[in-house]
């Protein structure tokens, strides 16, 4: 079971949940996710349309990330810790499941005015 924001509604948390499905695949094989292609196509699976339709916005988009994140670490962490020979080690292999996703630079309009 996956936890979302108590701020999405159902409808965009059904988007957000399956969305992490979707991403939790390439972040299992390594592939960086980048959010002008996997990510805005998971999305647009997803929700069944596009940012420009208003099916989504880029804040729900990074909360799948988040969430494919929360998924793979639950997935394969404790296998990553059993393989882990130091913290330091652990760290680095978390490092490189961060470093396959996007960063957040993408901000709806009303989040930019809110800066």
């Amino acid at each position: 079971m996956l936890i979302l924001p108590c701020s999405a509604t159902a409808a965009a948390a059904s988007t957000i949940a399956h969305a992490a499905q979707l991403l939790l695949s390439d972040l299992e094989r390594g592939r960086r996710i980048d959010a002008t292609g996997i990510l805005r196509s998971a999305m647009e699976s997803a929700a069944g349309a596009s940012d420009a339709a208003g099916a989504w916005h880029w804040k729900a988009a990074y909360e799948a990330c988040e969430a494919a994140t929360v998924l793979f670490l639950r997935k394969h962490g404790h296998s990553m810790l059993a393989r882990a020979q130091s913290p330091d080690s652990l760290l680095l292999m978390l490092a490189k499941v961060a470093s396959l996703l996007p960063t957040h630079t993408r901000r709806s309009e009303e989040s930019v005015e809110l800066q």
